[in-house]
């Protein structure tokens, strides 16, 4: 151990006195995040959404408000409606973030509307107040819609002829109230980080594969100057030198992140969650880039060519992870492959520390899929760069 944390040292050294780690680690993640932040909204042009419906009616009324309200709400791409048969498997859609609310239409809902009598029509909101308020302001119309059908009908056959001036005074003071047919809200744990934290958590883990790369290049830089042969064939085991590299690798990585997380905090504001929370979800992250990094740099044969195809993956991972767009704002498919990459993950975590209530088992999803991705692509690589060391 005392071998691998000289070579670690020696890396360290090396970066820090060519000041790139410094460079690609801290200070342009943090430039770029300050500048998102306040160049692009909150909101994005192109707005589409999930809502889903359950019709505990299913009756001609209800059936209005979910073929034709709602329905042209999916005619004209804003949305989606889907129907589904509980209102628990609907809500966890929205805990899920896999839509945006729950439309719940009572039993009797239709009954009620033709005898005139008060019904409810309740709407679960989750993490995203756009989507909600579209939601709401559909189903209200409805509401008012046929609120006016049966003042009409009620005041219109009121003792079989046609209503005198009280009646109709008194139609016209009843249409200025609220209808009979109530629109309750009500909305799951919200879960969604703000915009400075937002970008502030995707530069972080965008860049922090290029803090983790140096320990993997480092190796294939010595391997092409020659230093890796005099540091085999003194009494050093090939372990010792990766452990080495990826020691170092842990520390860069750990250190940008963590300066990311502190800069955004006192710059702008942004709210990471409980350190004691943040800091799991932070190394588990540090170890998937670290065993990304680890398995790109292994198929490298010099450093000019780890270090393109490292960033070409880092890259292509970020878009694909919701690093630019948020993963609700994508197309279906693209929202699933999200899910294979680290920083879906970490940025599900963090949207996760945006709860007060949030535990270390809320995290336990993220961190776990975070470590199992390090740990296979780290344990591939270091079995490929051990490989690569011991040919002579």
């Amino acid at each position: 151990m005392r071998i691998a944390l000289v070579i670690a040292l020696r890396i360290l050294r090396q970066r820090l006195r060519d000041r790139s780690a410094i460079i690609f680690a801290v200070l342009t993640p943090l430039g770029l995040a300050l500048a998102f932040s306040i160049l692009i909204p909150n909101e994005f042009s192109s707005f589409h959404t999930r809502f889903v419906v359950v019709d505990q009616d299913r009756d001609h009324v209800a059936t209005i408000l979910v073929d034709d309200v709602l329905g042209s709400l999916a005619e004209s791409g804003v949305a989606e409606v889907d129907v589904l048969s509980t209102e628990a498997e609907a809500v966890a859609e929205v805990e899920a973030d896999r839509a945006s609310a729950v439309i719940v239409i009572p039993a009797g809902f239709s009954a009620a509307v033709e005898r005139g009598d008060p019904a409810e029509i309740r709407i679960v909101g989750g993490e995203f107040p756009l989507s909600l308020e579209i939601a709401k302001s559909a189903v209200d119309r409805f509401a008012r819609a046929i609120g006016g059908v049966q003042l009409t009908i009620a005041t219109s056959v009121a003792g079989g002829s046609p209503p005198d001036a009280a009646t109709v005074a008194a139609a016209q003071a009843a249409a200025g109230q609220p209808g009979p047919i109530a629109v309750a809200t009500t909305a799951v744990d919200g879960r969604q980080a703000d915009l400075a934290t937002f970008y502030g958590a995707a530069m972080a883990i965008m860049f922090v594969f290029f803090a983790t790369q140096y320990g993997a290049l480092a190796l294939v830089a010595d391997r092409q100057v020659g230093t890796m042969s005099r540091f085999l064939a003194a009494p050093i085991s090939a372990w010792s030198i990766l452990a080495g590299a990826s020691i170092a690798g842990f520390v860069l990585g750990l250190v940008a992140m963590g300066v990311l997380a502190v800069a955004t905090t006192l710059l702008q504001g942004a709210d990471w969650g409980p350190p004691a929370l943040l800091i799991p979800l932070i190394i588990a992250a540090v170890i998937a880039a670290m065993g990304i990094s680890t398995l790109v740099s292994s198929v490298a044969r010099t450093p000019q060519q780890a270090g393109g195809l490292n960033a070409i993956v880092a890259l292509s991972l970020a878009a694909i992870g919701g690093v630019f767009i948020p993963v609700s704002q994508a197309p279906e498919g693209l929202a699933l492959a999200a899910q294979v990459t680290p920083h879906y993950w970490f940025l599900r975590g963090v949207d996760t520390l945006a709860s007060d209530a949030a535990t270390l088992a809320d995290l336990g999803p993220s961190i776990a899929i975070l470590l199992a991705i390090g740990a296979i692509t780290g344990l591939v690589g270091l079995i490929r760069a051990r490989a690569a060391l011991t040919v002579r």
